[in-house]
């Protein structure tokens, strides 16, 4: 599952999982989050700036939820030390933008094993 506010990267991230075989929900706020208690993802990659609500925040939920918290979390972001932010809300990984694809693909892949 994808969660970004930017259409355009929501779209990018969806064509490109899907050419890579995987199956691909996406969302763009914070009501999704439910939806992730619901019926939890194989991984999650959220954008850390969401209007409402940040990636760290999520993140942070549920990795501290019992019943989420083994769900892999990777943050995509440009914020600067994000690697520190994405240790802090236990997130399993990073990706910082501007990406690369095969970086992108490599780490999904990598958190998926």
């Amino acid at each position: 599952m994808i969660i970004d506010d930017e259409a355009e990267i929501l779209e990018l991230l969806r064509h490109v999982l899907q050419e890579a075989g995987y199956e691909v929900m996406t969302g763009r706020d914070v009501t999704d989050l439910y939806e992730i208690e619901k019926d939890p993802p194989d991984l999650l990659l959220v954008d850390n700036w969401l209007e409402g609500k940040t990636g760290h925040d999520i993140c942070y939920h549920l990795k501290t939820t019992p019943k989420t918290s083994d769900i892999p979390v990777l943050l995509i972001s440009a914020t600067p030390n994000l690697a520190r932010t994405a240790e802090s809300c236990l997130a399993d990984d990073f990706i910082a933008k501007p990406f690369e694809i095969t970086e992108l693909l490599e780490k999904i892949k990598s958190n998926l094993s």
